[in-house]
């Protein structure tokens, strides 16, 4: 299938509606006039060592511009351009950025200036705040010098630089910040971790990154070893390429080929891509990082993954499960923002440092907040309860004795299986699904499949039996609880990088399942912290589509012929595991 046809085929969905809803012309956000004491300095160069120089955008106060006061530093750096700003007329309609009329919002309109680019920190209320904020174009991308590249050793090493720089400059208390959302999340993954033996910028006292994959393999692109051929497509078109400064030919000159072909030419978790996920352990700077329960998608898996293996010293983790854009520009976040950079970058002593490592939003349904409350670590220490696949639909905290098997159409098919809370309960953190597979033909005269795709889903139910949406990722107003993919012939784990929650297939090579074979397929599902009440219920659900489907994702399920069979019991005890409360609380 074409590249331009998986893009028609996962964008369709978002546009379709953006139009209906009327989103194109009326935006989901509110822009703001900005302070006349912002003071926007546009395409200041930042020279490299390589001889090309970085434009940035620089926003200081009047006032204390006029009192000769040097501040500390916000800065974001991504290949959008950020000469896409209202102010400057480079939006749609000399409104925000286009992204808001194609993408639905979640939770609520985000509110920022017209000085604020997509996903950045908006100078109207840094500005305000005490900071100096610059907005960076990454080397390559808009008016920007060097070479274009996507998640490189390069664009951190740029990124460093240009931090030094404005680390230097007499109008900057040499106290630098990262701070932004998805790449501008990303990109700081890059500046931080540095590569072994090397040290971060002098200047570089903090980050704040919100929501961001930090394995692009693993995160998006090949997820549970199924492929997905929407995002990078979308991503690559509306919003990479329309930046570039130069050609195509410039960017194939430094990557072996655009997004949405690479997974054709590197099928496998080789060199290419490990080279693309940098070596978090490495970052040693105070950290404020932002992971939501809703963006299962894409950013879910990343942000705790970073969280997780930073070696900050000093680090916090955010949680959420509204739109990421929503809650990024919401009062209470821009707060928690704020006081952190205050703590790290101007050394007032608010405490900062003594608060909790976890902020923990726990959530009953989509828009019912059940409780937020703060813990010491993450994930939090809860019993793993096994819940067992039952011939008869429905799961068990016993394991199941005796063998059987639920069969299913692999194109159209699904099982599903559910469980009741006799007792109000809570589960918080990862989950996985344990499953045996055979592939069988559906007659005699087809061939057997050597290979199965599952896309498997965990929904709540109510009291009444219907089923309790979530926010999801971009925009997905009736998601899942939470969602996991596996593939039979990627079922080969990383061992050194799996937990016992968290299963990450090894992606090295193919292992076709032969007539007859039974498999187990280990599906990793994304965290989330969700609230239980007595009689409501649990459903998982093993299909061979992405029966949930979030715009502009796409899996590539095409594996799937004949018919997929779960074996249950005995020694295929097929399992859901999850981190519970109580596990005295689950009743048959």
């Amino acid at each position: 299938m074409s590249d331009t046809l998986n893009l028609i085929k996962a964008a369709w969905p978002l546009l379709k509606k953006a139009v209906a809803s009327g989103q194109v012309l009326n935006p989901q956000c509110d822009l703001v006039e900005p302070s006349s004491d912002i003071a926007p300095h546009y395409d200041v160069e930042i020279p490299m060592s390589e001889g090309f120089t970085l434009t940035a955008n620089i926003f200081r106060s009047h006032g204390r511009m006029a009192e000769g006061d040097r501040d500390p530093v916000v800065m974001c750096a991504h290949p959008y351009d950020n000469r896409h700003i209202a102010a400057l007329g480079g939006t749609p309609f000399n409104g925000p950025p286009q992204q808001y009329r194609l993408i639905p919002q979640s939770g609520g309109k985000p509110r920022f200036s017209t000085l604020a680019s997509w996903e950045s920190p908006d100078p109207e209320f840094w500005v305000q705040a005490g900071y100096t904020l610059v907005n960076l174009n990454l080397p390559g991308y808009a008016n920007s010098g060097g070479p274009p590249s996507i998640l490189s050793e390069h664009q951190g090493r740029s990124y460093r630089e240009a931090i030094a720089w404005v680390g230097e400059q007499d109008w900057c208390a040499g106290h630098v910040g990262l701070c932004g959302v998805s790449f501008l999340c990303i990109s700081q993954y890059l500046a931080a971790a540095t590569p072994d033996g090397e040290e971060p910028p002098a200047a570089l006292k903090a980050i704040i990154p919100w929501e961001g994959v930090s394995d692009l393999y693993r995160d998006l692109a090949c997820r549970g070893g199924v492929p997905d051929t929407g995002f990078l497509n979308f991503w690559w078109h509306t919003e990479v390429l329309p930046s570039l400064a130069g050609s195509i030919e410039d960017y194939l000159a430094v990557e072996e080929a655009i997004p949405p072909e690479v997974l054709a030419k590197h099928p496998d978790y080789d060199a290419f891509w490990q080279a693309k996920a940098p070596p978090l352990e490495n970052i040693t700077v105070p950290m404020l990082l932002c992971a939501s329960f809703s963006d299962h998608e894409l950013h879910t898996f990343g942000s705790f993954r970073a969280f997780e293996k930073a070696s900050s010293e000093h680090k916090w983790l955010y949680t959420h499960r509204s739109g990421k854009w929503t809650e990024f520009y919401k009062a209470e976040a821009l707060q928690v923002q704020r006081e952190f950079f205050d703590r790290f970058l101007k050394g007032e002593a608010n405490g900062f440092e003594n608060r909790p490592s976890v902020r923990l939003e726990v959530r009953s349904a989509r828009d019912e907040v059940h409780e937020v409350r703060n813990l010491d670590h993450w994930p939090p220490s809860l019993a793993l309860s096994a819940l067992y696949l039952k011939a008869d639909r429905t799961l068990s905290a016993q394991a199941v004795p005796t063998t059987s098997r639920i069969e299913y159409r692999a194109i159209d098919g699904k099982a599903v299986f559910d469980f009741v809370f006799e007792e109000p309960t809570e589960i918080t953190g990862y989950m996985k699904l344990k499953v045996f597979i055979e592939v069988a033909a559906l007659s005699t005269s087809e061939t057997v499949p050597s290979d199965a795709t599952l896309c498997c889903f965990i929904d709540k139910y109510d009291i009444y039996g219907e089923r309790v949406p979530f926010y999801g990722t971009v925009g997905q107003n009736r998601d899942a609880l939470t969602r996991g993919y596996g593939r039979a012939s990627r079922r080969a784990l990383d061992r050194d990088a799996s937990t016992p929650l968290h299963p990450i297939p090894a992606c090295l090579v193919d292992e076709p399942i032969g007539p007859g074979d039974i498999v187990p397929i280990e599906v990793a599902f994304c965290p989330s912290s969700t609230f239980f009440d007595e009689g409501e219920s649990l459903r998982l659900t093993i299909s061979g589509s992405d029966i949930i489907h979030s715009p502009i994702f796409r899996k590539d399920v095409s594996t799937n012929q004949g018919k997929h069979v779960i074996h249950i019991g005995g020694e295929y005890a097929s399992h859901l595991l999850l981190p519970i409360a109580q596990l005295q609380n689950l009743q048959d």
